[in-house]
């Protein structure tokens, strides 16, 4: 298997550090959201646990930890908190391999 590219931006870990802290999970999940059923899927993440479907990589010490199926659609991921769109909330971008 091809190891994922994966980037947490600094302000992200020191979110995701309270986070972890604060919870009894080990490991933050990569997976996709439907808001409502006329929108889009988003890439989010939670705090979670893996499971025998899951890929797990360390990234800086984070465990990370995405379902097998999605992650075979997946190229590259990056993981940031704050900025001009998202003040207070965590962005997950990926690059899906749709052209590759």
């Amino acid at each position: 298997m091809e190891e994922m590219s994966i980037l947490i931006t600094n302000e992200a870990k020191r979110e995701l550090d309270k986070l972890l802290e604060n919870s009894d999970k080990t490991c933050i999940r990569i997976l996709t959201r439907h808001i409502t059923m006329t929108t889009e899927a988003k890439i989010d993440l939670e705090l979670d646990e893996p499971n025998a479907n899951d890929n797990c990589y360390d990234v800086d010490g984070y465990k990370i930890i995405i379902n097998k199926v999605l992650d075979s659609q997946m190229n590259y991921i990056t993981i940031s908190y704050g900025g001009l769109l998202s003040r207070n909330a965590f962005c997950v971008e990926a690059d899906f391999n749709f052209y590759y």
